[in-house]
């Protein structure tokens, strides 16, 4: 079946427990060791946990497990991360919660590439819902590939000398500890925080971050497989680094208000590439129906000195 034939296809219905302990390790791989995901019985999800979904309870469009997905015919063994979006519908989830998944192909779209030849964007949608059926959150997530496998006469980067640098009890620090959490009234439209710089990204915290989602593509861990797939060396997650950008957020504002997440991934990364994250208040403002505070923020992750890796649009609703 063509892709494009396999718009509005729905894979079944599988159901997701939140479970406290993923939390905690999510939090921790994200650098958000928090007490709003660590204390208490019933900690929230972070904004960007409901990827774990599909790798540890689901399907996806790459990993279709036995789903009416495996009937699309196209090339999906070297896909890469395009866009990554969260609606949150009422409250987060918290550790305790069931929810019921179905994720379907809501769009393909094709436009002319580069030395890839044409390139095929390809949306899933997953709906969350309670056991009453009340949608709770959408995932949105879109996989590109390439007409053409890449080949090492495609790539023009410099691959950085890696020398990794790691604590010697390897436990992941937390580069985002010394924000202050603010309030609603204490925020103003183009500021922020201001820039951070977490140094070189080691092979470690890709590996601890796949651990804890479940994406075991050696494409991010081993060097052969990279090699036999046109890469020049491993490289990041796109999801790691919007994740990182979602803990920026979390240190600064209260993680509980977050109503929409979206992330853009913008160029592969390398490890030993140093990384830093910024984040600014884009508007803020009152709904004008709920009269609730509202904000929208911008973040990004870049390297070498303000090289896009990845942008992020959040908006949150402190009155919910």
């Amino acid at each position: 079946m063509a892709a494009e034939n396999a718009i509005g296809l729905a894979g079944p219905e599988y159901e997701m427990d939140i479970e406290r302990g993923k939390i905690r390790d999510f939090a921790r791989a994200m650098h958000a060791p928090l007490p709003e995901y660590l204390a208490g019985r019933r900690p929230l999800i972070p904004a960007t946990f409901l990827i774990t979904a599909a790798y540890g309870w689901g399907y996806s469009l790459e990993r279709p497990r036995g789903t009416v997905f495996e009937q699309i015919d196209h090339d999906l063994s070297v896909p890469l991360h395009a866009e990554e979006s969260f609606s949150f519908h009422r409250a987060l989830p918290r550790a305790g919660d069931r929810l019921l998944c179905r994720a379907s192909l809501e769009d393909v779209r094709r436009k002319q590439g580069g030395r890839g030849g044409e390139l095929t964007f390809l949306t899933m949608l997953t709906e969350f819902r309670d056991d009453a059926g009340e949608l709770v959150a959408e995932e949105r997530s879109t996989t590109v590939t390439t007409a053409n496998s890449p080949d090492a006469n495609d790539w023009n980067v410099d691959i950085p000398d890696y020398r990794p640098d790691y604590p010697d009890n390897l436990d992941p620090g937390d580069p985002f500890a010394h924000i202050d959490r603010v309030g609603w009234d204490q925020l103003e439209p183009g500021a922020g925080h201001g820039k951070i710089e977490t140094g070189p990204l080691r092979i470690g915290d890709i590996v601890r971050f796949q651990g804890v989602v479940g994406e075991d593509n050696p494409l991010h861990y081993d060097l052969v497989w990279a090699n036999s797939r046109g890469y020049p060396n491993v490289f990041g997650l796109g999801s790691h680094q919007a994740s990182m950008l979602a803990a920026y957020a979390a240190h600064w504002l209260d993680p509980a208000a977050v109503r929409f997440f979206k992330a853009r991934f913008r160029n592969v990364y390398w490890p030993g590439e140093p990384l830093a994250y910024q984040a600014l208040v884009s508007r803020k403002y009152r709904d004008a129906d709920s009269g609730h505070r509202m904000a929208e923020l911008r973040l990004a992750c870049t390297r070498n000195d303000n090289d896009p890796v990845v942008d992020v649009w959040m908006t949150l609703d402190f009155d919910l």
